[in-house]
């Protein structure tokens, strides 16, 4: 399988926004952070990354607020589209409506679907098309940063990896990532997209720091595991590949 991932470069605005959120976080320095995340946020956003964008930008928002940095809020905001003093105006319940969002990930009926979906290729919004809604939405994508919101930091070491063996940013490896959950059975699959290839993580029930450190070191340009379905032996301790 091919798929399209923008490109991000080593000089773009979003890698020197990467660059500052990993230097605010390594000082502590929470006002700084949000500010990170608001700029790296609203450089993925002109990328055509909005997705990832639009959710980084809450969580600055939502940073900014707790440190008391009105500015750094009204730029999150501003990000978003919206006016701080006029959400001020309407209260806190439509400010924490806004901070949940949801509009950063898409519903499907099946993984195939989402997996056809223009947005999952350039890891872009998705649309609202009835043809895309038909059927139960069971299945819920979310793109590159996106997935932090389900995986925790695990995401950002797994793509810095990543990105190390590509030769690429953390930004540009980051959006190589599809997180699908399906709502009913529970399963996900984080697929990695990487060129000509798409290697997927069946994400285990207990997904425990062996499994997560596992992940991060594994070489998905091996044979047998480059564009394999691998899941995680707790015995063994290795993801290894199945027959699909």
């Amino acid at each position: 399988m091919t798929a399209h991932v923008p490109p991000a470069g080593a000089d773009t605005t979003a890698d020197l926004a990467s660059d500052a959120l990993a230097r605010a976080r390594a000082a502590g320095d929470r006002r700084a952070e949000a500010r990170a995340l608001c700029d790296l946020g609203a450089a993925l956003t002109r990328a055509g990354r909005a997705g990832e964008g639009r959710y980084l930008c809450r969580r600055a928002a939502g940073l900014a607020a707790e440190v008391g940095d009105r500015p750094a809020e009204e730029a999150a905001f501003g990000a978003l589209g919206h006016n701080l003093a006029e959400l001020d105006a309407l209260g806190e319940r439509w400010r924490a409506v806004l901070l949940e969002g949801g509009d950063e990930t898409g519903f499907f009926a099946s993984p195939a679907a989402a997996r056809s979906d223009a947005s999952y290729a350039t890891g872009g919004r998705p649309d609202d098309a009835p043809a895309r809604l038909t059927g139960v939405p069971v299945v819920e994508l979310a793109c590159g940063f996106v997935a932090v919101k389900f995986l925790g930091p695990f995401v950002e070491s797994f793509a810095g990896k990543l990105g190390e063996r590509l030769g690429e940013s953390t930004v540009t490896a980051t959006g190589r990532l599809r997180l699908l959950w399906h709502r009913r059975s529970g399963r996900r699959d984080l697929d990695v997209l990487t060129p000509g290839e798409r290697t997927t993580l069946v994400l285990p029930d207990d997904f425990d720091d062996a499994a997560r450190l596992a992940a991060i070191d594994l070489d998905l340009g091996a044979d047998g595991v480059r564009g394999a379905e691998l899941h995680w032996d707790a015995d063994a301790g290795t993801w290894s590949p199945v027959n699909t």
